[in-house]
């Protein structure tokens, strides 16, 4: 599919950058939490992708959507690129964690070439937080998922040189379920995920409202917690120099 490319612009809002964010159009989590992380001067901008139903009630099913499902990535871009942002926030996790580091680093190369602008990846915006926070080995993983989807996670992790020393998926009944976990349940389930030799926890989910709790999980479990939405918006800011903290969303946003 060939894509219109436009230089970016700025405007009388956006006075610093305007960020593409692409979200599955059941996802009602990106588009407030990353608005919430917005600094003054850069607008966020949302456009909706299709995505297939995956049968969570039929479990080779759904491994078999995890390998080769595929949504209207191209054509949410085609039409918020019009836009013109500065870079592009995808804001869906599970398809960039197939296979491995290269895989991921390939799949983003080539959403960079079709876009023409940065594009950061929910599986690289992870790997960055990871390595930001001084790269610990040693990981727990939450997600809302059930286990093909977590399993397929560990091992993508597995084969990036991490040790995921736990997983645990809050098996949401579909897509819009998973914004319906309130914050007790999320607390709840990064107490069961975590473990005693993990030196980090991870969530991957983009539609898991974690983000604002960040500070509140890293508190209760002495842990940094790279959450994918904040991560990929912390990216997207850094790869356009963008560089103050996030307040109120945890130690990778703030410090780093």
């Amino acid at each position: 599919m060939s894509i219109e490319q436009r230089p970016p612009s700025t405007d009388s809002l956006a006075t610093r950058a305007k960020v593409a964010v692409v979200v599955p159009a059941t996802n009602t989590v990106v588009q407030p939490e990353m608005e919430a992380m917005r600094p003054a001067g850069v607008t966020n901008h949302v456009t909706r992708m299709r995505l297939p139903p995956r049968p969570y009630d039929d479990q080779e099913a759904y491994k078999q959507a995890l390998r080769t499902e595929k949504g209207e990535l191209e054509e949410a871009l085609e039409l918020v690129l019009l836009c013109e942002p500065h870079v592009v926030a995808h804001g869906h996790s599970i398809h960039s964690f197939r296979g491995d580091g290269e895989q991921a680093l390939a799949e983003e190369r080539r959403l960079e070439k079709l876009s023409g602008i940065p594009f950061v990846t929910p599986s690289r915006a992870v790997l960055a937080g990871l390595e930001a926070v001084g790269r610990p080995k040693r990981i727990a993983v939450l997600t809302p998922y059930w286990p093909p989807a977590d399993e397929m996670i560990a091992a993508f992790f597995t084969a990036c040189g991490y040790e995921v020393v736990h997983t645990h998926g809050l098996k949401s009944t579909g897509p819009t379920a998973v914004a319906r976990f309130g914050a007790e349940q999320i607390l709840q389930g990064f107490d069961t995920v975590d473990h005693p030799r993990a030196e980090a926890l991870v969530h991957v989910g983009t539609n898991l409202p974690v983000s604002a709790l960040t500070p509140a999980i890293e508190k209760r479990r002495g842990k940094p917690l790279i959450g994918v939405n904040v991560a990929t918006y912390w990216l997207a800011l850094r790869r356009l120099g963008i560089t103050e903290p996030l307040p109120g969303m945890g130690l990778l946003a703030e410090t780093h």
